[in-house]
């Protein structure tokens, strides 16, 4: 069920960009908002970061659904990943090191031993350089971005286009592209955190999380990722939906069902107190729930709200995290030359009445 028309403030896509501020070193930050079919949606060249999505409830009011923040410091300062692009390879690497082929990749280890989301910097503390587009039936920005050789512990030169398209049905995607000039590792993922409820909303237990998975990758006492097993019988199965909690427990990736093809998502959250609906399809053969747990009072995210554990949860399509650690799962190599290509949507719509 699309967005009904009734409750739309506009259908026609539209774009616009304005400053947004400078960062710490001296760079320009510029904000891109992209509307379509009543929903609006904000970016950042900083990290490439979804900094708000305006969605309508069954009433008609359009509330911002994901958590961001007021001002570019607190971007800069984050840890918590906030809406911003991760990568080259997002999820945790086993002490901070990699073999490809007969090299040995040492990358930042910036938790404990571990290296998460490629360290401290990365694509999420990056400026990109965000071009908006519009021909009437979508909006979207372009952010693209080229690394120096061998930064951050990857090889090679790496080109990567991270594209947002927001279409007239409640629909907005994001498609990846990246080349190398030598063999590397890429492995990319958007770490958004979404809570239906809109402004208002202290925490998701409210929500209800629907994940086509039957299996999941349990964790070991780091937080790192083992191999699959099956989610019957355990806290860990999402078949049937049913509220997203305890929230401090999930940080796991779950591995979609094969077959599942384009018109059936591998994720719906669900709001019923708002009737929003949101629908996540990949190309992309892990989804990590996240539950929010490192949110804290600390935090202050847009509009004065104050973070919390459970406040949103998180949704991160991504190739198998640690499979470096995991012989029996294939590594993300982008061979030199080759083209990398991946997809997801988040689809925003109404429960049925």
């Amino acid at each position: 069920m699309s967005i009904r028309s009734d409750v739309l403030r506009g259908s026609a896509a539209c774009v616009a960009s304005g400053f947004f501020g400078t960062t710490e070193g001296g760079e320009r930050v510029f904000l891109h908002t992209l509307a379509n079919g009543g929903v609006t949606v904000r970016c950042l060249d900083f990290g490439g970061a979804v900094h708000s999505i305006e969605v309508p409830d069954r009433s008609g009011r359009a509330e911002n659904v994901v958590l961001g923040f007021d001002g570019l410091k607190e971007y800069e300062r984050d840890r918590s990943w906030c809406g911003v692009l991760c990568g080259p390879v997002a999820g945790r690497i086993a002490g901070a090191s990699v073999h490809l082929g007969e090299r040995k990749l040492s990358l930042e280890a910036n938790e404990g031993t571990t290296c998460l989301h490629s360290g401290s910097a990365g694509f999420s503390k990056s400026v990109w350089k965000g071009m908006t587009f519009c021909d009437g039936h979508i909006a979207g920005v372009r952010f693209s971005l080229t690394t120096l050789p061998g930064e951050w512990g990857f090889p090679g030169v790496l080109s990567a286009k991270a594209v947002y398209t927001l279409d007239g049905g409640g629909g907005l995607s994001l498609e990846w592209e990246a080349w190398s000039s030598e063999d590397t590792l890429f492995a990319p993922t958007f770490h958004g955190y979404f809570n239906l409820g809109g402004q208002d909303s202290v925490s998701v237990e409210d929500h209800r999380l629907l994940l086509r998975a039957g299996r999941y990758m349990p964790l070991d006492g780091q937080s790192l990722p083992r191999l699959p097993e099956p989610v019957g019988g355990t806290p860990f199965d999402f078949r049937s939906s049913r509220p997203p909690l305890p929230v401090d427990l999930f940080d796991h990736p779950f591995l979609p069902d094969e077959g599942r093809g384009i018109d059936i998502p591998c994720a719906v959250l669900d709001h019923p107190a708002s009737g929003r609906r949101m629908e996540l399809f990949t190309d992309q053969p892990a989804v990590v729930f996240y539950g929010g747990r490192s949110l804290s009072p600390d935090q202050v995210f847009s509009g004065g709200r104050e973070g919390r554990p459970g406040l949103a949860v998180a949704l991160e399509p991504q190739w198998y995290p640690n499979a470096a650690a995991l012989r029996s799962l294939p590594l993300p190599v982008l061979k030199q030359g080759e083209r990398y290509t991946a997809r997801s949507e988040w689809r925003f719509s109404l429960l049925p009445e």
